[in-house]
């Protein structure tokens, strides 16, 4: 019986002008997106080696001995992934650009060829087609299940056959599932298809990454399926289900996520760059003025360091204290804008939308998990190179052993084999542990699915079936 139910629906579902225009949309808007990605990720991609061939020359060069290693500014630049085919992130907006030395971070850029004249068409990556395109669909696709049976006077002749209406659900469920994966699979099949021809290949891990996004999407698109049923078991004309099911795809997918931004602003005050400027001066400022709390003569400086006036291992530390404060206030400054947008997922989360697109960014490793991933990166890396420095300085008797920022002399000259420093390598979480992550956003997505369900039969079996 559940069966005969299934293929009822589907074949009603797949004949009709919605499944078409689904269809049409999905596999139109998947192909663009596939030339798209491919075109500006070849850009993209060119502009990364060009950088990372610069930085690493720039090392190099730099490695005539461990002083001007210390003392080198890096540029490492993040490194387009493929997986922005699936879930972008946003990251063409996020910082890219990530200065450094020994001794200090800087706040990261954004850089980039793009002409500021022209704009920025929107990311036509999976995510963003399943979150808006899809899941309007879903809902077009259940807005009249029962109220459109009861116009016609066909639900109680339905169920005049001894159907048990839990089973009446299920089918109709699963009829609409099926319906909306044609369009789904078929547009994500071109859309592979197309990056496929362009040269591009996935390995094991990111097919693994792709399933898991894939049974996600199922579990999104999942919720507005149940949402329209829910709509249209409490409506007696179609016409009313329509409006109210749009009503609430606007609210859940458009208006929530959209007051993230504002919540966030509100509780959590982002400074300026102008202001980090500023405590950055008034910080160091007070550092000079105080000098002496660092060593006798820690102010003094010269090129004697055999003098009395002057202090080499109290001016390090003085100097190591300048740029610990720059470190300080730069890393409050980007603690703060990661907990802004944490603070707005968060009271955004009553929204399936948002919980989608943080599941997949954690899933593919981009958008804001990857900033804060690579943020914290960097700082290893920092601080792995400093090592190296040190280790590699005590080989040297004729060195004083003494870091300090903008300070060579004192620091050792001997050569150094640039094969031999560390280089900065970004690593991406495994499977296990972007799903470990993930995990309550699954079970999130899973539990509203279980509620709409049982909002439905509830729904359902109180309702009346009669027309009306």
């Amino acid at each position: 019986m559940l069966r005969i139910i299934i293929i009822k629906e589907l074949l009603n579902n797949i004949t009709g002008l919605r499944f078409v225009l689904a269809l049409s949309i999905s596999l139109a808007v998947f192909t663009v997106g596939g030339f798209v990605f491919v075109s500006r990720y070849d850009l993209e991609l060119q502009e990364f080696y060009e950088e990372t061939s610069r930085n690493l020359s720039g090392l190099n060069e730099s490695s005539m001995n461990l002083s001007q290693l210390a003392n080198h500014e890096q540029t490492i630049h993040r490194n387009p992934k493929i997986t922005w085919l699936f879930c972008e992130g946003f990251e063409r907006t996020l910082p890219n650009s990530f200065k450094l030395d020994v001794f200090a971070l800087q706040i990261p850029d954004v850089t980039g060829a793009t002409n500021f004249l022209l704009p920025q068409c929107v990311d036509i990556d999976w995510m963003f087609v399943i979150t808006l395109i899809l899941s309007f669909f879903a809902i077009l696709l259940t807005f009249d299940t029962f109220s459109g049976e009861r116009e016609r006077g066909t639900l109680p002749l339905s169920l005049s056959n001894s159907i048990p209406r839990d089973l009446l659900i299920t089918g109709k469920y699963i009829g609409a599932v099926l319906t909306l994966a044609i369009p789904l699979f078929f547009g994500m099949l071109l859309n592979l298809i197309i990056v496929n021809l362009s040269g591009f290949q996935f390995d094991s891990g990111q097919w693994q990454k792709i399933a898991a996004f894939v049974t996600v999407s199922l579990l999104y698109l999942s919720i507005f399926l149940f949402s329209g049923m829910l709509v249209s078991s409490r409506s007696s004309k179609s016409s009313t289900s329509i409006v109210i099911s749009l009503f609430v795809w606007i609210v859940l997918v458009v208006l929530i996520p959209a007051t993230g931004k504002i919540i966030s602003e509100k509780f959590i005050r982002v400074p300026s760059r102008t202001e980090v400027d500023r405590m950055i001066h008034e910080a160091q400022t007070e550092i000079w003025d105080n000098s002496e709390r660092y060593g006798k003569n820690a102010g003094s400086w010269g090129s004697n360091l055999n003098a009395d006036w002057i202090n080499p291992p109290a001016r390090a530390r003085l100097y190591n204290a300048l740029t610990d404060a720059i470190n300080r206030i730069n890393e409050d400054y980007i603690n703060r804008i990661m907990e802004q947008v944490n603070l707005g997922r968060r009271m955004t989360k009553v929204s399936p939308a948002i919980i989608y697109q943080t599941l997949s960014e954690k899933i593919f490793g981009t958008g804001v998990p990857r900033l804060q991933s690579m943020h914290n990166q960097i700082k290893t890396y920092k601080n792995v190179l400093r090592n190296f420095l040190i280790e590699e300085d005590k080989k040297d008797p004729d060195s004083w052993h003494l870091l300090a920022w903008r300070h060579p002399i004192i620091f050792s000259q001997k050569p150094v084999d640039f094969n031999t420093i560390p280089k900065f390598q970004e690593t991406d979480q495994s499977v296990g542990n972007a799903l470990g992550s993930a995990l309550w956003d699954i079970t999130a997505l899973i539990l509203i699915n279980i509620f709409l369900f049982t909002a439905v039969f509830v729904s359902f079996l109180r309702g009346d079936v009669r027309q009306r």
